[in-house]
């Protein structure tokens, strides 16, 4: 007489609890091994996915804090040839004055503020740039923060400058990133 040997499957597990055959017992034991390992080895997949991520994720924080620390330098040493790296040519700003422009804007923008410190004999105002959140959602990044500027400190058309709030967004080309959108607004004091 042949005994049955098949290995017992999800579905009949219950039935194969009760079973009196050694053999039978040893191979659900394999199956509920087989289940336990392959539970562990998906786990730890999806673990090391996730941290993969999460790693990528700081790189590229890292990354976007350098350069907003790089555009700051560059506008307060009114630095146009670092803004052609920075700031991508499809650039576009919302200024506190409501008026938007484009990557030329912001160069004039420069131009014309470096010409009035030399003009003056003086030098470019101190913005403290406080980043209050980044948020990068695969080839963009959203920056929000506030411009804190020195006190004195003026604009261009020499009005006293005043606390801000902006938003930068910055977009991956290949493996660096580009600032493609500002939108900056005054805080009432």
């Amino acid at each position: 007489m042949e005994t049955d040997r098949t290995v017992p499957t999800i579905l009949n597990l219950n039935k194969a609890i009760f079973l009196n055959n050694n053999n039978q017992k040893w191979q659900l034991m394999q199956l509920i091994m087989k289940i336990y390992f392959i539970s562990i080895l998906l786990l730890s997949t999806a673990t090391c996915s996730q941290a993969q991520t999460d790693s990528k994720n700081n790189a590229d924080e890292m990354a976007i804090r350098k350069i907003e620390e790089l555009g700051r330098i560059a506008m307060e040493t009114q630095d146009t040839l670092a803004m052609y790296k920075l700031v991508s040519p499809d650039y576009v700003v919302m200024n506190p004055n409501l008026k938007v422009h484009g990557f030329r804007g912001l160069i004039d923008l420069l131009t014309m503020w470096k010409q009035r410190n030399a003009a003056m004999n003086v030098t470019p105002p101190h913005i403290e740039h406080v980043i209050d959140k980044i948020t990068i959602n695969k080839d963009i990044a959203i920056v929000m923060g506030q411009d804190v500027p020195d006190a004195g400190a003026t604009n261009p058309d020499g009005k006293p400058m005043s606390k801000r709030a902006y938003s930068n967004i910055y977009r991956r080309y290949l493996d660096s990133w580009q600032l493609i959108a500002r939108q900056n607004s005054n805080i009432c004091q």
